[in-house]
């Protein structure tokens, strides 16, 4: 998901996740790395208060809560905990039952078929699998005009069905390693409400404006009844939810301006929870009494990408990968991760992270920092100085470019300027552009998804457990959807479609290594650093959870809850 991406979260800073219980099948051919988030500091078992309202901080505001739209990390955990989804991942990073109960698979790896949980919608109407029917066939069908953001998940599902309100039968046509978790994400949505705003073509389910309709209708624990990107989201409880009661009656999402403003509210008791607390303030949060700080690197990683369309008309040679090489020499990672991050982050070179387990490619290494050498690749290619020092292409084009920097990524401007200050000793001329997440989103698009304008960008990726999402992320199908640097290449589409469907874990690992041997090759991206995330919460809750959990899974509210005083 993006970190705005695409970021993203919510609820983890107190809660204690346990199985849902379920279906024990695991991905075909997947792995899972070990979680390195801190440990609780909290007394479970502490007697409880029912009801009451979680209120938690965050800086970066959710782009909407429609899933056709949306693509921020924190409405993605609006997502997860609006809408139900057939499996979510546990506290040990395996896939179980998440409105699924439990499921089968058939003996040629194709059918999956899912026993529901009875539920209801946050409006009374009964929750059955005639709405997952609903949601699949309707994304599939319009995923070239208003479901792109939601139809990669279920890439290659040829037919569902539903025998009976409370089973569902998806059949693939071909084996898929990637299927059971490329579902966690998938969200089935309300079918009597989304239908009506299918407009003409499938073009209304991504326009339609839920909050001004009022038709904020989930069938998860909670559901939106107040939605304000700007200011404080209110979810209350679903009395229908299909699994165990949560205790709070509400969780309430607010947005500041700037992480001062965050940690001040903190501080006075205007919120219970702080999410991605600013490494320069943590020591601050620390200091403050009967407070719980829980840090722990996740898979977000910190990137520069490029604008890498093949087609693109401007700045051509930004396509080149030995301009992008030198560029990466002359990235300073120690320095970025030392004075921005104060040492809370590690080295990157992949899309993937360690979570992904073996699919991470051990072979791929940062670039070496070194200017010398950065200088020399780009003199050996024909890069020639100006008289101001900043080179021109053989063709006489000045190599001075625009630097979009969306601004829900921490410590972006200390970071451009050491980038910058670095790029420029090579010859390379950058303005930054201070923009937020979705206007970064449309100028990177322009014009009409065809991604020929922009230069450059500097974000992060949350990536998910099983590398197929990241790696579908730099497909050319993903043009006005996933992608952020318009790279299209047909031999890296071969592969993601082999890997996908590669059902033996060693020969698909080979596989994934050799994807990211070829981005690496083609840079359409510089891997900075993985990030670490740091939360806080106030005293008076029972308990906490790994960092990355609450990105991919509903959290047990049966367990989160107020300790009675």
């Amino acid at each position: 998901m993006r970190r705005i991406t695409f970021t993203f979260a919510l609820l983890v800073l107190v809660a204690v996740l346990s199985a849902c219980g379920g279906g024990t099948s695991t991905t075909p051919g997947g792995t899972t790395g070990d979680s390195e988030a801190g440990s609780s500091g909290s007394d479970a078992a502490a007697p409880i208060k029912e009801g009451g309202i979680l209120r938690i901080g965050y800086t970066d505001p959710p782009d909407g809560i429609n899933p056709f739209v949306g693509s921020n990390q924190v409405s993605y955990i609006i997502f997860q905990e609006m809408y139900p989804a057939l499996v979510q991942y546990d506290e040990d990073y395996k896939l179980t039952g998440d409105w699924a109960e439990s499921w089968t698979v058939s003996d040629d790896n194709r059918t999956y078929t899912f026993s529901l949980r009875p539920g209801e919608w946050s409006d009374g109407t009964p929750l059955t699998s005639a709405d997952a029917v609903w949601t699949f066939e309707t994304v599939l069908k319009y995923r070239d005009v208003s479901t792109g953001l939601t139809a990669g998940y279920i890439d290659g599902v040829e037919s569902v069905d539903a025998p009976d309100a409370q089973t569902l039968v998806v059949t693939y046509a071909e084996p898929k390693a990637t299927a059971l978790a490329n579902l966690q994400p998938f969200y089935i949505l309300p079918k009597h409400v989304f239908e009506k705003h299918v407009g003409n073509g499938g073009k209304g389910l991504d326009k339609w404006d839920m909050k001004a309709e009022g038709e904020l209708v989930g069938g998860g624990p909670f559901t939106v009844k107040v939605y304000d990107e700007k200011g404080t989201t209110l979810l209350e409880r679903n009395p229908g939810y299909y699994g165990p009661k949560p205790n709070l009656d509400a969780i309430g999402i607010s947005v500041y301006q700037n992480p001062d403003a965050m940690v001040s509210a903190f501080k006075a008791g205007e919120i219970d929870a702080m999410d991605k607390v600013p490494v320069t303030l943590v020591d601050q949060v620390k200091a403050m009494p009967d407070v719980q700080v829980v840090e722990g690197l996740v898979p977000d990683v910190v990137n520069i990408g490029f604008n890498a369309n093949p087609k693109k008309t401007n700045h051509r040679e930004l396509l080149d990968p030995v301009v992008k090489n030198a560029m990466a020499h002359a990235v300073n990672r120690d320095k970025i991760i030392e004075t921005v991050y104060n040492g809370r982050a590690a080295p990157a070179a992949s899309i993937l992270t360690p979570i992904a387990g073996d699919y991470l490619d051990p072979t791929i290494k940062p670039e070496a920092y070194d200017l010398a050498l950065a200088n020399q690749l780009l003199d050996d290619a024909g890069y020639t100085r100006g008289t101001d020092g900043i080179r021109t292409t053989p063709e006489g084009e000045r190599m001075s470019y625009e630097v979009i920097l969306p601004d829900d990524i921490e410590g972006q401007q200390r970071k451009f300027e050491i980038i910058q200050e670095d790029w420029k000793a090579i010859g390379i001329e950058t303005v930054g552009s201070p923009m937020d997440g979705s206007a970064a989103w449309d100028v990177m698009m322009a014009p009409d998804g065809k991604y020929l304008d922009f230069d450059i960008h500097m974000w992060s990726w949350l990536g998910y457990i099983d590398p197929d999402f990241m790696l579908m992320t730099v497909m050319c199908d993903q043009f006005g959807n996933w992608s952020d640097t318009g790279y299209c290449n047909p031999e890296y589409d071969a592969l993601y479609a082999k890997q996908a469907d590669e059902m033996d874990p060693a020969k698909r690992i080979e596989i994934v290594h050799e994807m990211q041997q070829i981005l690496y090759r083609d840079h359409p991206y510089i891997f900075i650093a993985q990030s670490e995330f740091i939360r806080a919460y106030r005293g008076g809750w029972t308990g906490i959870t790994p960092p990355y959990l609450v990105y991919v899974s509903k959290l047990a509210w049966s367990t989160i809850a107020r300790t009675a005083d």
